[in-house]
């Protein structure tokens, strides 16, 4: 199961954290070992003399941070200090005739918070894919982050804040390559925190596309 996305926190914000198009990225155990479930239909036992029901499995599907890189050419890294790190991939949210990879998803917990962050190229640049559905009390407010895209590269900051809880988001987008990248995190009380510092710990020099002759 995935240990660490926003709305497994206690009692933060479980309306408001949903994924995009009813994807989810929370592996349902099915019983097979590995780990990777896929999105083959499952009948459903009911009582005798009932028709069964045809339901769908979760799309979401565990990879390792190596098969990650296949499907985002930038793609970031965990932070250093980060724990409870783990990959997922959701094919559905791809569309490979538009040249739409799949989503990318790392969640991680540092410093007793708990992220989701996600990569998806050839996303629009206005591609909402946080997957948070929420009213945002502050923002969105530009930023430029450090390392990405030689230090130039542009972002926005977003911050709700209710009864619930607070919640941080950051999305940025390589416009060279064509890739959006989102970074969100949920917690009682987020004051004086900076999001943008945690994504720019997650560039990684590592992962630049080989550009040589």
């Amino acid at each position: 199961m995935v240990k660490h996305r926003i709305a497994a926190l206690a009692g933060v914000l479980v309306l408001t954290v949903l994924s995009i198009n009813g994807c989810q990225g929370v592996k349902k155990d099915s019983g097979t070992s590995g780990g990777n479930e896929t999105a083959e239909e499952e009948v459903i036992e009911t009582e005798a003399g009932e028709e069964p029901e045809v339901g769908m499995g979760n799309p979401w599907v565990e990879i390792t941070e190596e098969e990650a890189k296949n499907y985002c050419d930038r793609l970031f890294k965990a932070p250093p200090g980060a724990k409870d790190q783990e990959w997922l991939k959701c094919e559905e949210l791809g569309d490979p005739e538009k040249g739409v990879q799949p989503m990318i998803q790392l969640s991680f917990e540092l410093d007793g918070l708990y992220f989701t962050a996600r990569a998806q190229q050839g996303a629009a640049e206005d591609a909402d894919i946080s997957g948070l559905y929420t009213e945002w009390t502050a923002g969105p407010d530009d930023v430029t982050l450090a390392n990405w895209g030689g230090g130039n590269m542009a972002g926005k900051t977003c911050r709700s804040v209710n009864d619930s809880g607070y919640i941080d988001l950051i999305t940025w987008y390589d416009v060279e390559i064509g890739i959006k990248y989102s970074l969100s995190t949920a917690s009682d009380d987020l004051d004086g925190f900076d999001i943008q510092a945690v994504a720019e710990q997650m560039y990684s020099e590592e992962n630049e596309p080989y550009t040589g002759p």
